[in-house]
């Protein structure tokens, strides 16, 4: 009975898939030091969020003024987003904050910002916020790497022994 009050939540799949290419192709408002961004290294793979990661270190030691920061965080974050969505075992789509915060409590428990504008999730339980993680790498530089953040979205979390080497 009134099933049409309890539609899932509208995904916004197709504008942040626009709003990704952006980051190299809007011309109008071009994203902050564009020129460092090689459009042939943008491939949505995995290996060119490593580049990603380089654009936003230079960044990092010059940072835009706040508008600018803006389209900077929504555009690499939504290219970074794209990357885990179309790699990633599970199926993530994009939201907005209204729609994801009907998806998940803990979404609205952080309230709207710039770093829940676009929430990336594949249910109540797995959410993840790519335009938050291009912010805090912004702020601390790289040990906030995007590259790793999808990684880690893709792949999910190293083992124990992933990574260590005999010693010689």
């Amino acid at each position: 009975m009134f099933s049409w009050f309890s539609r899932k939540p509208r995904n916004c799949d197709r504008a942040f898939e626009d709003l990704a290419q952006m980051l190299w192709l809007e011309e109008r408002r071009p994203t902050f030091r564009r020129e460092l961004l090689n459009a042939d290294r943008l491939d949505f793979s995995l290996v060119s969020l490593e580049h990603v990661d380089d654009y936003l270190e230079a960044v990092h030691r010059d940072l835009p003024d706040q508008e600018q920061l803006g389209y900077l965080a929504l555009r690499t974050g939504a290219y970074v987003g794209e990357v885990i969505r179309r790699h990633a075992g599970q199926e993530y789509h994009w939201y907005d904050f209204k729609q994801a915060s009907k998806l998940s409590e803990f979404v609205k428990t952080l309230g709207v910002n710039l770093g829940t504008a676009g929430v990336l999730a594949v249910d109540a339980e797995h959410v993840c916020f790519p335009i938050a993680k291009v912010m805090k790498y912004l702020e601390n530089g790289a040990e906030d790497s995007v590259h790793f953040f999808a990684r880690i979205g893709i792949e999910g979390p190293p083992t124990e022994t992933e990574g260590m080497q005999a010693p010689s």
